[in-house]
């Protein structure tokens, strides 16, 4: 019997196992780094409509999101952050890959996925460098259409179009994709 095939064989199913812990441990961290920006950003806009009204809700988003996207990401030693197709941010513009799984989870959603399911991670390579990729999908709840649906209130388009004036986030209904959550860790070689 010839040891070197089954030696070979060894060796491939190692390195698949060692990957596929490596893709577990990467999605348990970025579902947690998601979830915890979610959550602080969720409280922030609720506490902020229900003490400072809509019109200065506006401040959460621009101001605190960013620093919450940089705090998570400091805390999980991650690149987390948001985006969409439709962006209000100039700085959240997606890259190619994002614009793919973005338009990925709107077909999913059309085909009856439910939304809070909508995620994909992979292991990708930009320029020469190796990352993981996760993308979880935001979907639009009844305080995002104040400022993200289809009529948005004079006072506060005012304040948007101040703030943003190349908007395209708007014209959202409850239930459908605004955009998602991105997570991005480089891979080192060992």
């Amino acid at each position: 019997m010839n040891i070197r095939p089954v030696f070979f064989i060894t060796i491939l199913l190692f390195a698949f196992s060692v990957q596929a812990d490596n893709a577990k441990q990467f999605e348990t961290q970025a579902n947690a780094a998601i979830k915890e920006f979610a959550e602080t950003l969720k409280s922030a806009l609720m506490l902020s409509m229900q003490t400072d009204g809509s019109v200065k809700t506006i401040a959460v988003c621009k101001d605190i999101a960013p620093r919450v996207a940089e705090q998570v990401s400091t805390k999980y030693n991650l690149d987390v952050s948001r985006t969409a197709l439709k962006i209000r941010n100039p700085e959240n513009q997606p890259d190619e890959w994002e614009k793919t799984v973005l338009r990925s989870f709107e077909k999913r959603l059309e085909k009856g996925e439910i939304i809070k399911k909508l995620s994909f991670s992979e292991q990708v390579e930009t320029d020469g460098v190796k990352q993981w990729r996760m993308m979880k999908a935001i979907g639009t709840d009844l305080v995002c259409v104040t400022c993200h649906g289809e009529k948005i209130p004079e006072p506060i388009q005012a304040k948007l179009k101040k703030h943003y004036p190349d908007d395209q986030a708007t014209g959202f209904s409850v239930g459908s994709v605004r955009g998602a959550f991105s997570v991005k860790q480089n891979l080192t070689d060992n």
